[in-house]
């Protein structure tokens, strides 16, 4: 992994030459070409990006975004030669609606500042638009979704970052920005979400029913408070300690999502699906299994979700790129369960599979259907006021369907990244190993 006390970036006015050492690395560029050398060996980077469109969220997290890519952000890209295409966003979905609808022939790639959110938008612009542009439904579950042409970077910027997290194994922003500027990529599952023959989005990171839909449903009417109302919408409904009933049923995997190895560089599961991707090898169909009962929590994690906040993550074994979601099924308890669950959720060392009321799948693709059924109700107009139903927290946006079935896309998107590496931690206190 690198960090920012392994990159020394020198006066650009000397020969415009960028270098970075790390132990025996050396990377500089030379009219225009990145190279690489390392123990004795050169090797010219030519994958490396050269114009792109670049998305800055100025309100995300601590609406530092415009502050972030005028003195961290642009100042590397200017000297790595890289064009950008600069587009500040001013709404919800500002960049999704662009990519649906601008021209994409001067740029090789696309970027964005911001959290997940944000990187959220970008997906699911770019998915749209090539599923349109080859003629395919999007609205069909079980259709086949060409893969966007362009890489896409996400720099950090938001409240969590986990999809930064989870990339690069850090949330450092210069980390980010070097790994866009050395061009290497690595594929990543998408999961598309269903209700009704409809699709109502795509989501890279965590689906989620219960306790973190009822945060996120909260936390929107405290928007004011910045990062500090997902505390704040959490304490209330982790004391409320709400159940609901409901059933899951999912194409199982074979593999444990319990037990390792973590995906990190070079990870042999994601690497052996890439390349039953690109031959086009049959899977089996895998076994069907289905869950009732009364949950507090239901989860589909396409990668750990792991963040500063929460180092191992929703799911410490989920991968990025095997074709798989993880499945967390939590069941309805009482509030001390509840605390060793978040505790654990924040432990360094241990998860949470190994408590009672916490199952965990590995599958291909889910279905959730709340129980009883929702019916329209003259004193609750509004589906969002039903009681007894949750909403769903996708990617830390409001889904309201509560019916939904999940598909995992293997691969679908090229992310860039140098993945994240094993690195030496402390061990955690006492109380987050409880």
């Amino acid at each position: 992994m690198m960090s920012v006390s392994d990159v020394q970036v020198f006066d650009p006015v000397l020969l415009n030459t960028f270098l970075i050492r790390k132990k025996r690395c050396r990377v500089y560029f030379h009219r225009g070409t990145l190279i690489w050398e390392s123990e004795g060996a050169s090797y010219s980077l030519q994958k490396r990006p050269k114009r792109l469109l670049l998305f800055v969220n100025p309100y995300g997290g601590k609406k530092k975004g415009l502050q972030i890519y005028e003195k961290q952000v642009k100042p590397l890209f200017v000297l790595a030669g890289i064009e950008t295409n600069v587009i500040i966003t001013q709404r919800q979905n500002h960049a999704r609606d662009t990519l649906l609808n601008c021209s994409f022939d001067s740029i090789d790639g696309v970027a964005c500042i911001g959290g997940d959110g944000t990187f959220a938008e970008v997906f699911n612009g770019l998915v749209l638009r090539t599923a349109r542009d080859c003629g395919v439904d999007h609205n069909d579950p079980d259709a086949i979704l060409p893969k966007p042409f362009f890489r896409v970077g996400v720099i950090p910027g938001g409240s969590t970052d986990t999809m930064a997290y989870c990339f690069n194994g850090t949330t450092d922003i210069q980390t980010a920005v070097l790994y866009i500027i050395l061009g290497d990529s690595t594929g990543l599952d998408l999961c598309s979400v269903h209700s009704n023959a409809t699709l109502l989005q795509y989501f890279s990171s965590v689906i989620s029913y219960g306790y973190l839909g009822d945060v996120v449903r909260d936390s929107e009417k405290f928007r004011w408070m910045g990062p500090k109302r997902y505390e704040y919408s959490g304490f209330k409904k982790f004391m409320a300690n709400n159940g609901y009933e409901g059933e899951v049923t999912l194409l199982a995997d074979s593999c444990s999502p319990s037990s390792g190895p973590k995906c990190m560089e070079n990870c042999a599961r994601c690497q052996s699906h890439a390349e039953n991707e690109q031959n086009k090898t049959a899977q089996s169909h895998g076994e069907l299994k289905t869950f009732r009962g009364k949950f507090f929590m239901v989860s589909g994690a396409n990668v750990s979700c792991a963040c500063t906040r929460s180092p191992n993550g929703i799911s410490p074994f989920c991968h990025l790129g095997d074709g798989c979601v993880d499945v967390l099924i939590i069941k309805h308890t009482h509030l001390l369960n509840n605390l060793k669950l978040l505790l654990r959720l924040s432990s360094k060392e241990k998860n949470v599979f190994d408590l009672p009321f916490v199952e965990v799948h590995r599958a291909r693709e889910f279905t959730f259907r709340a129980l009883p059924a929702p019916v329209s109700n003259p004193e609750f107009p509004s589906r969002r006021l039903i009681p007894g139903v949750s909403v769903w927290n996708c990617d830390g946006e409001v889904q309201w369907e509560s019916n939904i079935r999940i598909r995992v896309h293997c691969q679908l998107l090229q992310v860039f990244t140098r993945r994240s590496q094993e690195s030496s931690e402390e061990t955690s206190c006492g109380v987050c190993s409880f």
